[in-house]
């Protein structure tokens, strides 16, 4: 099951690399665009939904039905990011933002945020971030928590390298 949702995910982006003209990637407005531009919006946006999901979980860690309606807010927020991007630099740049997030960037980025930010507890800070240890159990939509069974602990350690090919990968299709 694993396995198929992987090349369901994947699948997309592998017959969009088919095309040998890429202008269906790229909206008109990315040729008067710069790499540059287009990699500080991408990150911009990871940066922004970082902060969202921050904010977000922590003000909702401890209400269930609060945090139901989180959820729907953060998937909302990352599809109108996407769109954003699809809107503004074309496929490719959304398809960027969304790697950076599935190879859990963004979370290291919520960890980022947890450090510069340090709020007082009972919210994550330097001190209770969820890091501490290697007992990561919740990075299962990502490639390496696709081939472990749910629920097991995933090393820190392979998913900051995971998150830093995932960055290195979206900038290079941008």
């Amino acid at each position: 099951m694993k396995f198929l949702l992987l090349i369901l995910l994947f699948l997309p982006t592998i017959a969009f690399c088919q095309f040998d003209d890429d202008s269906f990637l790229r909206s008109d407005s990315l040729h008067a665009s710069t790499k540059l531009e287009r990699i500080a919006y991408v990150v911009g946006g990871s940066a922004a939904f970082s902060l969202l999901d921050f904010i977000g979980f922590n003000a909702t860690q401890f209400n269930k039905g609060a945090r139901t309606g989180y959820r729907i807010f953060q998937v909302t927020s990352q599809l109108a990011i996407s769109y954003f991007l699809y809107q503004k630099f074309g496929l490719s740049s959304a398809i960027s933002f969304n790697l950076i997030w599935w190879t859990w960037g963004d979370d290291l980025g919520f960890y980022g945020w947890t450090n510069l930010v340090n709020p007082s507890s009972p919210w994550y800070n330097r001190e209770n971030n969820g890091l501490h240890g290697n007992q990561v159990t919740w990075a299962g939509w990502t490639p390496i928590g696709l081939l472990r069974r749910q629920g097991t602990v995933v090393d820190k350690y392979a998913l900051f390298a995971q998150a830093l090919i995932g960055f290195s990968i979206s900038i290079a299709i941008l």
